[in-house]
């Protein structure tokens, strides 16, 4: 897919992660509801760190890019 996405995240300070919130994708806005995990994978200098979250209906892999601090969605299951 590799679809670069708005995505509304916030940072806490307290926990020191930040977590995706809101996602616009395909003229949809899609409230996210659980962050499934989360992980960092180097590329090169750059590190990506990818989230997989839900809206409760789908499911998505996002990741930001550590260098352009841009989202992309990798992949969209409906979990089937």
């Amino acid at each position: 897919m590799n679809e670069r996405v708005k995505v509304l995240a916030v940072y806490d300070p307290e926990t020191g992660r930040t977590v995706p919130h809101r996602l616009s994708w395909s003229g949809r806005t899609h409230t996210l509801s659980k962050m499934s995990y989360y992980h960092r994978q180097k590329y090169g200098a750059v590190t990506r760190h990818i989230y997989h979250v839900t809206d409760g209906e789908l499911d998505f892999r996002l990741f930001v890019d550590s260098d352009t601090l841009s989202w992309t969605l990798e992949e969209v299951s409906d979990g089937n």
